[in-house]
C-alpha cells in the first residue's frame, strides 16, 4: 500500500499518463499512415499544378511582350519577354525535379521542346520586323507564333490535368482512411477523458480532505485561537504536516506568554538609550504632537515630558521660527532631513543649537514622525566669539602704532629729515613694503571682524550690478593699462536688480579683480562677466593668468590660506577671499573658484535677485 502523498499522486498521474499514451500512440500511428497518403496528394501533385500555373502566367506575359514589341515598344517588349522567359525556366526546373506520376516526364520533355520552338519564333519575328516591316511581322505572329503559343499552353494544361486526376484518385483512399482513424481516436479519447475525470476526482477529493481540515485550523489560529489541534488521519506528508502544526501551535502559546515581556524589555532599553543622550531630543508625530522627549530636553527647555506628551510642539516650545523649520521636512519639495544652526533664547539665556530634524519613514516611504536632535554648540559659539573679539582687539591695538611707523617711514623715504644712501633706501623700501603688507593684513582683520559681528548692520538696498561692475573697471583701468592687461566686462543691460549692500559687494568684486591683476602677465586678459539664471545674478572674474593648483581650490576661501608653488606665494594676506566669502554668504549667495595652471582662473559669486 502506498503511504506517502507523493506516491499516491504519482500513481494517479501514472494512470492518466498511460491512458494519454495509448491515445497518443494510436494517433501517431494513424497520422503516420495518413501522412504518407497525403504526402503525394497535398505536396507533390499540388506543387506540380502550382508550377504549371506559374509557367502559363510566364508564357502569357511573353505573349503580351511580343504584342508590345510589334506595337513599336521594342525595348519594353524585349525586356518583358526575356524576364518572363527567366520566370518560365525557374518554374520549369522545379517541375522537372518533381516527377511523381506516370506520363508526367513525357509532358515535361515535350513542353521543353515546344518552348524552345516558341523562343526561336520570337527571334524570327524580330528579324522579320527589322527586315520586312511591322505588317509582315504581325502576319508571321498570327500564323506561326500564336499557334505555337496555343500548343505550348495546351501541353501545360495537359500536365496540370494529369496531376489533378492523380489528386482526385488519391482523395477517396485518404478520405476512407481518415474516417476510420477518426472513429478509433474518438473512441479512445472518450474512454480516456471519462476514465481520467472519475479517477482524478475520486483521488483528489480523498487526498485534499486533510488539507481542507488543515486550512480551516490555520484560519482559526490566525484569528487568535492558538488552542486548535488538527486530527491526524493519515501517515503521509499531510499527516506529518498536521502533526508539526500541532507542535507549532503549542510553541506559539508559549511564545505568546513570553514575547510580551521581551517586547516590553526592548522598549525600556530603547527609552533608556534615548533618555541618556546628553543633547535634547524630541520625537513628534505627523501632527507635530510630542511623542517623546529626553531628560536633557526637560532640563534645558524647562518642560516635563508628562505635561508635553500628546500636545502640539508650540504648546511646549513656543518658537514659531523653530516650528516652521522642523515642519519643513514634511514637504515633498524638501529633503527628508534638515540641519541648521539656530540661536534660541531660553529662560533669558542664549543658546546655540545645531538642530537636526529627520523624518521617520515606514517601509512604503510614508512619513509617520520626526526626530529632532538639538546639538548644543553654545560653547563653540562662545569660543568663536572670544576668538573674533581677540582678533578685533589685536587688530585695533596694532593699527595705531603701525600707522605711526608707516608715517615715519614715509618721512624717511621722502628724505624730509635727511638724505639716505643707496643701501639705506633699499632697506627702507623693504621695511615699507612689509609695513604695507602688515597694514593690509590688519585692515582685512578688522573688516572680517566687523562682518562677523555686525552682519545685521549691512546697508541693504536694491541696486544694479552693472553700476558696481563699471565702477570696478574704472578703478583698476589705469593699473591694467600699466601692466598691459586687457580689462573689460560683458553684461546684458536688462539684468534684474539685486538686494545687497553695494559697498560690500563692490569690495568683493574689487578684491577679485585686484587678485586677478596680481597673477596675470603682460598680454593677458581679465573679463568681468555678469548674467542672470533662475532667480540669481552670477558675476564671474575670468583671467588668463598663471592659475591655481587643484589642491588649493577648495581651501582658498579659508582664513590665512596662501597658495604655495612657483611664484604664487606671498602675494596676499590670505584673508581677502575669506572676507569675500563671508560677505557673499551673508547676502544669501555662494562663491567658488575654477582654475587650471598656466590657463587661468574663474572666480564666480551668485547673489539672489531682488523681489
Amino acid at each position: 500500500m502506498i503511504r506517502t502523498l507523493k506516491g499516491k499522486i504519482s500513481a494517479v498521474y501514472i494512470c492518466l499518463v498511460l491512458m494519454i499514451a495509448v491515445v497518443g500512440f494510436t494517433s501517431v500511428i494513424s497520422f503516420h499512415i495518413l501522412s504518407k497518403s497525403i504526402d503525394g496528394l497535398m505536396v507533390n501533385n499540388y506543387k506540380s499544378i502550382n508550377t504549371v500555373n506559374n509557367m502559363i502566367e510566364a508564357i502569357d506575359g511573353q505573349n503580351i511582350a511580343i504584342l508590345s514589341y510589334l506595337n513599336n515598344n521594342e525595348q519594353i517588349g524585349t525586356n518583358l519577354f526575356y524576364k518572363n522567359s527567366d520566370e518560365f525556366y525557374k518554374w520549369y526546373n522545379i517541375e522537372a525535379n518533381n516527377i511523381t506520376e506516370i506520363g508526367e516526364r513525357d509532358y515535361v520533355t515535350k513542353i521543353n521542346d515546344e518552348y524552345i520552338k516558341y523562343m526561336t519564333l520570337f527571334s524570327d519575328i524580330q528579324e522579320i520586323k527589322n527586315n520586312q516591316g511591322k505588317d509582315k511581322a504581325l502576319d508571321f505572329y498570327n500564323k506561326k507564333v500564336s499557334a505555337q503559343y496555343t500548343d505550348l499552353k495546351n501541353e501545360l494544361k495537359g500536365l496540370s490535368s494529369l496531376n489533378e486526376k492523380a489528386m482526385f484518385n488519391g482523395k477517396n483512399n485518404v478520405t476512407n482512411d481518415t474516417i476510420a482513424t477518426m472513429y478509433i481516436i474518438l473512441g479512445l479519447s472518450t474512454v480516456a477523458v471519462v476514465g481520467g475525470f472519475f479517477i482524478s476526482t475520486f483521488f483528489i477529493n480523498r487526498f485534499l480532505k486533510p488539507v481542507y481540515i488543515l486550512t480551516e485550523c490555520v484560519k482559526s489560529v490566525k484569528e487568535g485561537y492558538l488552542h486548535q489541534e488538527i486530527p491526524v488521519v493519515s501517515t503521509d506528508e499531510v499527516g506529518l504536516l498536521a502533526h508539526e502544526f500541532n507542535k507549532m501551535t503549542k510553541r506559539l502559546q508559549q511564545f505568546e506568554y513570553s514575547s510580551k515581556g521581551k517586547l516590553l524589555e526592548e522598549k525600556n532599553k530603547s527609552l533608556a538609550i534615548v533618555k541618556s543622550i546628553s543633547d535634547p531630543l524630541i520625537v513628534l508625530d505627523t501632527d507635530c504632537k510630542v511623542i517623546l522627549l529626553n531628560d536633557a530636553c526637560e532640563d534645558i527647555f524647562g518642560i516635563k515630558e508628562i505635561d508635553a506628551l500628546n500636545k502640539h510642539f508650540l504648546e511646549s516650545i513656543n518658537n514659531r521660527e523653530l516650528y516652521e523649520y522642523i515642519s519643513s521636512v514634511y514637504g515633498e519639495e524638501h529633503e527628508k532631513r534638515a540641519e541648521k544652526i539656530m540661536n534660541l533664547k531660553i529662560r533669558e539665556k542664549d543658546y546655540y543649537f545645531n538642530i537636526i530634524a529627520t523624518a521617520i519613514e515606514d517601509r512604503n516611504l510614508n512619513i509617520y514622525g520626526i526626530v529632532v536632535l538639538f546639538q548644543n554648540v553654545t560653547k563653540l559659539k562662545q569660543i568663536e566669539k572670544i576668538k573674533s573679539d581677540f582678533m578685533a582687539t589685536i587688530s585695533h591695538e596694532l593699527k595705531t602704532p603701525l600707522t605711526s611707523i608707516m608715517m615715519g617711514l614715509s618721512l624717511v623715504a621722502d628724505k624730509k629729515i635727511g638724505s639716505l644712501s643707496e643701501k639705506q633706501e633699499s632697506i627702507i623700501k623693504t621695511i615699507r613694503e612689509d609695513g604695507e603688507r602688515l597694514s593690509s593684513l590688519v585692515n582685512e582683520l578688522l573688516q572680517l571682524s566687523k562682518i562677523e559681528s555686525d552682519k545685521a548692520l549691512f546697508n541693504i538696498k536694491s541696486c544694479s550690478i552693472i553700476g558696481i561692475i563699471e565702477n570696478c573697471i574704472k578703478r583698476f583701468n589705469d593699473q591694467a593699462v600699466d601692466k598691459e592687461v586687457n580689462l573689460y566686462y560683458e553684461a546684458s543691460e536688462k539684468l534684474p536688480k539685486i538686494l545687497v549692500d553695494p559697498d560690500k559687494i563692490s569690495w568683493v568684486l574689487n578684491n577679485l579683480v585686484s587678485n586677478a591683476l596680481k597673477y596675470v602677465n603682460a598680454g593677458d586678459e581679465i573679463l568681468v562677466k555678469a548674467f542672470a539664471e533662475g532667480n540669481k545674478i552670477f558675476v564671474s572674474v575670468i583671467d588668463t593668468g598663471v592659475g591655481i593648483p587643484a589642491e588649493y581650490q577648495k581651501r582658498i576661501f579659508n582664513k590665512f590660506v596662501q597658495v604655495k608653488g612657483s611664484d604664487l606665494e606671498m602675494r596676499g594676506s590670505g584673508l581677502g577671499l575669506a572676507i569675500a566669502k563671508e560677505i557673499v554668504e551673508t547676502h544669501g549667495g555662494q562663491i567658488w573658484c575654477e582654475s587650471k595652471l598656466d590657463v587661468g582662473s574663474t572666480f564666480t559669486f551668485a547673489i539672489p535677485v531682488a523681489n
